[in-house]
This record gives C-alpha cells, sequence and structure tokens, in this order.
C-alpha cells in the first residue's frame, strides 16, 4: 500500500483546536487550505464553516457554510486549493463515519485531499486520506512551524506540545516565602491547642480534688479562710 507524504502547520492544528474547543458537545468543521508539490500534500491554513449544520454527532456543509467558504478563500488565499477539510469528534474518537466517508467521497474525492479529526475532550488527532483509491488513515504526518524556524515535528512530539501549550495558558504563582509558611504553620498549630484547650474545657467535666481523712476515709472539710494550725477537727 502506497502512503501519503503530509505536512502541516502548527497554527493550523492550533486553530482547529480552539474552534472544536468552542462547542464540546457538537462537532464543527471546516477545509484545510494548501496545495500539492513532489507528492507532498501541504496545509497552509483553515476556515471555518460558520454556517454549517451542526449536531452531536454528525456535521454538514450547508451551502451557506460553502459560500462563505469560498469567499475567504478567494479573497485570502487566491493561490491556494482547498486539499481537504476538518471537523471535531468531541468525546468519541478519531474516526471516519459513514455520514464523514459520504462528504469526503462527495466532496473531498480528489487524490491529495484528506479529512483531519480531532477530539477536544482526549486531544486525540488524526489524518485520512486517499490511498490506493481507498480513504485510509495516514500513518504519520509532519506539524511544520512556517513562521519560527522550521522544524518539523513528528505526531507524538506535537501531541506533547499541544498538552505544554496547554498547560502554559494556565497562569503559575510564585511559591510564598519561607517565612510566611513557617508563619502560617505555627498560627495554625496555636489556633488547634487553644481550640483543643476550648472544647474540653465546656464539653468535658472537670474534676476537683478533695483531701480525704487516711484514718477513716472521710472527706476534710476546709473552712475557705481558715490557716493550716486551725483545720482539721479538735478533740
Amino acid at each position: 500500500m502506497n502512503s501519503l507524504k503530509l505536512t502541516i502547520d502548527n497554527e493550523v492544528t492550533r486553530a482547529v483546536r480552539q474552534h472544536a474547543r468552542s462547542h464540546m458537545t457538537t462537532e464543527v468543521c471546516g477545509v484545510l487550505i494548501g496545495n500539492q508539490q513532489n507528492g507532498t500534500i501541504e496545509i497552509l491554513a483553515a476556515i471555518e464553516a460558520a454556517n454549517a449544520a451542526q449536531a452531536g454527532t454528525h456535521v454538514t456543509f450547508t451551502q451557506d457554510a460553502w459560500q462563505e467558504i469560498y469567499k475567504v478563500k478567494d479573497e485570502t488565499y487566491p493561490d491556494e486549493r482547498i486539499m481537504g477539510w476538518y471537523h471535531s469528534h468531541p468525546g468519541f474518537g478519531v474516526f471516519l463515519s459513514e455520514h464523514d466517508m459520504f462528504i469526503h467521497r462527495n466532496f473531498f474525492a480528489a487524490p491529495g485531499q484528506v479529512a483531519w479529526v480531532y477530539d477536544p475532550h482526549s486531544d486525540e488527532e488524526g489524518c485520512f486520506g486517499w490511498i490506493d483509491g481507498e480513504v485510509h488513515r495516514i500513518p504519520s504526518f509532519s506539524v511544520v512551524d512556517n513562521n519560527g524556524d522550521g522544524t518539523e515535528r513528528t505526531p507524538k512530539q506535537h501531541a506533547e506540545e499541544s498538552h505544554d501549550l496547554a498547560g502554559a495558558e494556565i497562569e503559575k504563582k510564585p511559591p510564598p516565602p519561607a517565612w510566611l509558611r513557617i508563619t502560617t504553620t505555627v498560627l495554625a498549630y496555636l489556633s488547634a491547642a487553644v481550640l483543643g484547650f476550648a472544647v474540653a474545657y465546656f464539653l468535658f467535666p472537670r474534676l476537683i480534688f478533695i483531701p480525704v481523712n487516711p484514718v477513716t476515709g472521710e472527706p476534710l472539710l476546709v473552712q475557705p479562710n481558715a490557716s493550716p494550725s486551725n483545720s482539721g477537727t479538735h478533740p
């Protein structure tokens, strides 16, 4: 079986992810813009299908969607071609359903046109294309930074960078200084100790010590203001 060589700009994958993540319960779609040179499919841009018919498990390119797509393409990418399409599978993996295959066979039947699928729940993504007259998943592709150092990345490296970028969007606050952590810990222990004494004082019975005569075993009564010489019993 022959294979396809595919490169896709990292800005395209970022745009597809953002579009899909904006609709986490319904499918979205769009077209992929680029060209094919020396047997290599190059995806350089993406156009959202803003007026597509969206649903939870399928999406359809409407006539209004195609009109808007061609308008944007003619204005922004006049020298490029439509090299395929993309759509999301929110929460159910990367594959082409029967409905997806119908779209690909009827609207993207040229040999160099591909189908990019992205699941915004798992961040899994993959691409399908025409190989030996049938639609198969493309086993490998390269994600290229055309606006940076031009480095090509494998799908695994691209997935790792995608998770890194997602984590980088979260603001990371510096840890508090050591003296503040120590002070907070000491105050927490002191507060717990005070609370423990308070609970013990009010909830548990208090013990009162009463002296007992060692001979008779009877309690010794002591007058409140009596001196030690006058306390006790007299003959």
